[in-house]
């Protein structure tokens, strides 16, 4: 199965980096864990941030099985069963960040294009 994440153990900078990589792999969507504070990480051992990278990365990939095809709400309850926290995804849509309560039905992939073409626009 995968990184199989203790609910309990999920620490703020873990759900930091959680965020990090999925706005690696979408630079158009953002995940957000509302209430969760925003601790800020002092520069530490690279080893250490790495792997917590590279923990972050196999919660996404292998425990919420994230994939071009699944939709903003298979993600939300997805990672809401992970780690136990309510969750947003938003989408860039020019200079803003707009919630996606109306496209949940969207997959990631076409909210993530949709961020694309609006910061396009937004250039022109």
């Amino acid at each position: 199965m995968g990184a199989h994440i203790m609910k309990s153990h999920v620490s703020r900078p873990f759900l930091r980096e959680v965020e990090n990589e999925f706005n690696r792999i979408y630079p158009y969507l953002r995940i957000e864990f509302p209430g969760q504070g925003s601790e800020s990480s002092n520069p530490g051992d690279p080893h250490a941030e790495a792997a917590l990278r590279q923990k972050a990365g196999d919660a996404l990939r292998d425990d919420a099985r994230l994939a071009d095809s699944m939709t903003v709400s298979e993600l939300e309850t997805s990672l809401q069963v992970l780690f136990a926290l309510p969750v947003q995804i938003f989408r860039k849509s020019g200079r803003l960040w707009i919630e996606t309560k109306m496209t949940r039905s969207w997959t990631l992939k076409q909210q993530n294009d949709r961020g694309r073409e609006l910061a396009a626009g937004e250039e022109g």
